[in-house]
């Protein structure tokens, strides 16, 4: 008897298993090539979206808020119920020429995913 609870638990767990999709990168952020002074988007969304969503620059993690502390011309944008989370940089300078990466953490059974994406800034030559 306590063998027939057992694989019908078995079972159970594996067709809950096999129905689970992990969150996925909808969209991948592309490196871009901007102009001094333009405006740089990359774009990030996520699918089965369960952890948190943040951008990092050249590695520093630059939180999970729209208003990114201590870069005022960055902000994290998008839509939040559809996974959207784009990094929009105004006023871009060479400063701002690095290699970011959206990052979404994870949560019960999702696992941490990332993507990079380089930004150059090209010099306006007079």
């Amino acid at each position: 008897m306590c063998a027939k609870g057992s694989s019908l638990v078995i079972a159970c767990v594996l067709v809950c298993v096999a129905g689970f999709q992990q969150q996925y990168f909808r969209i991948v952020p592309r490196s871009l090539r901007v102009q001094e002074g333009s405006e740089a988007v990359l774009e990030c969304a996520v699918a089965n979206l369960a952890g948190q969503v943040q951008w990092a620059k050249d590695g520093f993690a630059l939180g999970f808020s729209s208003v990114i502390p201590g870069y005022p011309r960055y902000t994290m944008f998008g839509d939040r119920r559809h996974g959207v989370y784009n990094l929009r940089i105004v006023n871009a300078s060479l400063e701002d020429d690095a290699e970011y990466q959206c990052q979404v953490g994870p949560a019960q059974m999702h696992k941490v995913i990332r993507a990079n994406a380089s930004l150059t800034v090209h010099i306006m030559l007079s």
